[in-house]
């Protein structure tokens, strides 16, 4: 059974990937210019299956979008490496996992063409990978070798991203929200929770510049879950602490772990309904919107947050500031 660190990896990397704008961002900033001439990146459609057998499950799991290269089906699959350290077998699993793929696309769908498959593995383990990632290059002068030999070589070739090694200009080139939930796997192995915060808002406050207060809710809540998956000892108490220590710099984190509160509020709510209390859950709700406009967030954005209406949010600061 993969470990439970593996699983929780697995589980973000799937949850930030399966979203197509990521993922598109991703691979245009990575995938050579005369490549992208001939991949239609508006076809790209996330797929339900998985190529991963049992057997390869303990070494990756895979996230795949159909595409269309040259007006032809093909695949893009992210692999997501599992050990967290360098293994020199990865090339040969990742290209039995690529032989698999096709073994069965031809037998599901009964084709006689095999479409392009191109591999793009993940890696964010502490350890350098510093092995190589194209088979050729492992068999000595093989470019100096004459055709016959070269043709029955097969081309074992993967594309590797070491995001543990990412520099501040490889997250440069990508969109501030693409970059902002790379470095949540930049920073997970990171002892400390004040440096994993620390990075986290200076990714958000970037974030801000490009996004809908909505959008970056919802992807700050992957970050959060993330942060509190990956660092077992801490308490969202500990969180909120560490974002008090950062000059209100943390004030949309803030909103985001106080809106957790609020959607635990709703759902006492409705059991609340039928319990008679439903007095207690609105007052419940005010102390959630005190507490954010404590944190200096702006009336609008306490709004959306809570679901008041503008003028109870302005006589709750009312009352605040008497």
């Amino acid at each position: 059974m993969k470990s439970e660190i593996a699983n929780k990896h697995d589980a973000t990397f799937k949850e930030v990937f399966s979203q197509k704008r990521i993922a598109k961002d991703f691979i245009e900033n990575n995938i050579p210019k005369e490549a992208l001439d001939i991949i239609d990146m508006e076809s790209l459609e996330l797929q339900k299956d998985t190529f991963i057998n049992k057997e390869l499950q303990e070494n990756f799991s895979d996230l795949i979008y159909r595409v269309k290269i040259n007006n032809k089906d093909a695949y893009i699959s992210f692999l997501i490496e599992h050990k967290s350290y360098k293994d020199k077998l990865a090339m040969f699993q990742l290209n039995k996992y690529i032989l698999e793929s096709w073994m069965t696309i031809i037998q599901k769908e009964n084709k006689e063409e095999l479409p392009i498959i191109i591999p793009m593995l993940i890696y964010h383990g502490k350890e350098k990978w510093n092995i190589r990632t194209d088979i050729r290059d492992m068999i000595p002068d093989f470019y100096q070798l004459p055709e016959y030999f070269k043709e029955r070589v097969p081309v074992f070739k993967y594309d590797f991203f070491n995001i543990g090694e990412y520099e501040e200009n490889d997250f440069q080139k990508l969109t501030r929200l693409t970059a902002m939930m790379l470095k949540a796997f930049k920073y997970s192995f990171e002892e400390d929770l004040e440096v994993v915060l620390k990075n986290f808002l200076l990714a958000l406050e970037e974030v801000q510049k490009e996004e809908s207060l909505e959008t970056i809710v919802y992807y700050g809540e992957i970050y959060l879950k993330y942060i509190e998956l990956t660092n077992s000892d801490a308490t969202e108490e500990d969180i909120k602490e560490e974002i008090r220590k950062l000059d209100g710099k943390g004030a949309v984190t803030m909103s985001i772990l106080e809106r957790r509160e609020l959607l635990g509020m709703e759902k006492g709510l409705q059991e609340g309904i039928e319990k008679g209390i439903e007095k207690g859950i609105e007052k419940g709700i005010e102390k959630v919107a005190k507490n954010l406009l404590k944190e200096g967030l702006e009336i609008e954005l306490v709004v959306k947050a809570t679901g008041l209406s503008k003028s109870e949010v302005e006589e709750l600061k009312e009352q605040l500031n008497n």
